[in-house]
């Protein structure tokens, strides 16, 4: 069972930064001027790919079906889950004054539903204009943004953090980056929320300022390109795109040179105090934390430290095969130390991940014939019915044994308990998505929903499901049907 918890937002203060690791990246400004009646961003149509006919797969994976499940003993129990504990040093904050929060995490946060709904659960006025810092994640599968729309052309790359390598060096703010040295590379931004937005009177480009200058060509609302030449002091900069109206759209493309692009700030003077930004990247791992260059990384939020900071990380490290807790718990640990370093004053809360179910070929997912009316017969017949059908059950059961239905349930609810014992240690607060779903082994009763909750995959959730986690997170966070303070 879990244990409610109540956590709340404390009132926008100035918050001390810490000048040393704080280096705010260079400014380069460009003034441009805001055009008028502006179409719909049209991206350019990428050729079609042309993949070799699959062969068909005469025994496809699919749901466990609720014959094969009924045979099964119940997941185990042995390995408990993560136990949310009370976070109270934080005080209660009107809505009205607005917040400030982060959150980094895989493919479940990039598709946004859940944080989509939290953002409805905070009551977030739906005319605010937040400042939105967005990730280098545009283009990417399974990756929705608050833009209207983005175009990115072929010629980039993506460079996420979690994998090592050379970005790690110069990471973004959301530990991912595009890279490309290829010249014609685009890169088009709608900034517009939709088609009644005004959109942002500033636009920041946010990329890697190397020794050698680059060239690129900048335009605004479908008017004339500039060429600027970007020759800053290598590190962390921004060319920031000024206008004295709303910007709809901004395209950039690369002339000359090796751009590393780490992701979009935009501002507003009709900015409203409320952040919420969103940095998800499917297949990441909370590792990005740990080889992240940490002083690169913490200049991105020299003005713009949080008041909440969340990670939403375990599927991913839970699906590497031998999974060794031990090592997670290592990287874990000092994934979060870096992540308080960087928000010192920042509460913090570690979401681990849902439950996960495992997929099973057709042949051993057979269902009885008449299994429902065997079940009837046994009970209003006698014992004659009841044994053809577990005789049946057993002679199937003999070959799906050597499926485990639940080596993710058990992996899933180990990473949670480590996630409440490092969250604990490092001064924040666990919550599970497994837990939040009913514990171990609930994947499959969320898929057998209607409307289902939890995806085919049986790894990732619908958005009736991510929508649900959400209202389970913001009730046990005290942000909703809470008393007032």
């Amino acid at each position: 069972m879990r244990i409610p918890v109540f956590l709340t937002l404390f009132a926008a203060v100035a918050l001390p930064v810490d000048a040393n690791a704080r280096r705010a990246p260079a400014v380069m400004q460009l003034a441009v001027r805001a055009g008028a009646n502006v179409q719909p961003l049209a991206c350019e149509k990428k050729p079609a790919l042309v993949r070799p006919a699959a062969e068909p797969n005469p025994d496809p994976l699919e749901i466990p079906s609720e014959d094969m499940l009924d045979e099964l003993p119940a997941p185990p129990l042995d390995v408990p889950t993560a136990a949310n504990s009370p976070l109270s040093s934080l005080r209660a904050l009107p809505s009205n004054e607005g917040f400030r929060i982060a959150i980094w995490g895989d493919s479940h946060l990039a598709a946004n539903f859940f944080t989509e709904e939290l953002a409805k659960l905070l009551k977030i006025p739906g005319d605010a204009l937040p400042n939105l810092l967005i990730p280098a994640n545009m283009g990417k599968a399974g990756v929705r943004l608050p833009l209207r729309q983005s175009c990115v052309s072929p010629q980039w790359k993506y460079e996420p953090v979690y994998v090592s390598g050379e970005g790690t060096t110069a990471p973004g703010p959301g530990l991912v980056n595009m890279v490309s040295d290829q010249a014609g590379a685009t890169l088009a931004w709608d900034v517009r929320k939709d088609a009644q937005s005004p959109g942002y009177e500033r636009v920041r480009v946010l990329y890697q300022q190397t020794e050698a200058p680059m060239l690129v060509a900048v335009s605004v609302d479908g008017g004339a390109e500039q060429e600027v030449t970007l020759q800053q002091k290598a590190g962390p900069a921004v060319l920031e795109l000024a206008a004295d109206a709303p910007l709809a759209q901004v395209r950039l493309r690369l002339v000359d040179g090796r751009l590393r692009f780490h992701g979009l700030e935009l501002a507003s003077a009709q900015s409203k105090p409320y952040v919420l930004d969103v940095f998800g990247y499917p297949g990441a791992t909370a590792a990005s934390w740990r080889s992240a260059n940490q002083d690169y990384l913490r200049a991105w939020f020299a003005q713009r430290q949080y008041q909440l900071v969340m990670l939403e990380f375990g599927t991913n490290e839970g699906n590497v095969k031998p999974f060794d807790l031990a090592a997670y718990r290592k990287m874990l640990t000092e994934s979060v130390r870096n992540m308080k370093a960087t928000f010192p004053t920042a509460a913090c809360v570690l979401i681990g991940p849902g439950d996960r179910g495992v997929l099973v070929p057709r042949s051993l997912n057979v269902r009885r014939k008449g299994a429902g009316a065997d079940r009837k017969a046994g009970k209003k017949a006698g014992k004659k019915a009841a044994r053809i059908a577990a005789a049946k059950g057993a002679k199937s059961g003999r070959k799906r044994a050597a499926v485990d239905l639940f080596q993710y349930s058990t992996i899933h609810a180990a990473i949670n308990r480590v996630q409440a014992e490092v969250a604990q240690d490092a001064g924040c607060l666990a919550w599970s998505m497994q837990d939040a779903m009913g514990g171990p082994g609930r994947a499959y009763g969320w898929a057998q929903q209607s409307p289902a909750l939890m995806s085919k995959d049986l790894i990732h959730f619908t958005v009736a499901g991510y929508r649900r986690l959400a209202q389970e997170f913001a009730k046990d966070m005290g942000w909703t049907d809470a008393p007032a303070p």
